[in-house]
């Protein structure tokens, strides 16, 4: 499946055409790793066609590293879950963000 989109950011469980995965089940430490690997229990995203995937994984793993993904983990216990809800809402508001500033040039920031 070939993202035609300049900002969209496709988001999908089970999806081994994606440029990379995010860990979506696990501990607060490991929930949202971007990992290289497909396995079908993962959330894989696939880039706009103007986000090289290297560049998209990378901002993965500072989203990661910054504890975006850790806010958005669900459970009740050390086994947290990541919705592919939230992981979508995040990605589209980057993705406004993009947008904006190529066709309009406004600054915008996007808050997690």
């Amino acid at each position: 499946m070939e993202n035609k989109s300049c900002f969209h950011w496709i988001v999908k469980n089970n999806f081994d055409d994606a440029d990379f995965w995010l860990v979506n089940k696990g501990s607060l430490k490991d929930l949202g790793n971007p990992i290289k690997q497909f396995e079908p229990y993962y959330t894989g995203l696939k880039c706009p066609v103007l986000i090289l995937p290297e560049y998209g994984y990378y901002l993965c793993v500072y989203f990661q590293q910054i504890g975006v993904w850790q806010r958005c983990g669900i459970g009740s216990t050390n086994y947290k879950n990541l919705r592919i809800s939230d992981i979508r809402r995040i990605f589209n508001e980057l993705s406004q963000q993009h947008s904006m500033q190529y066709n309009g040039g406004i600054n915008v920031k996007v808050t997690y």
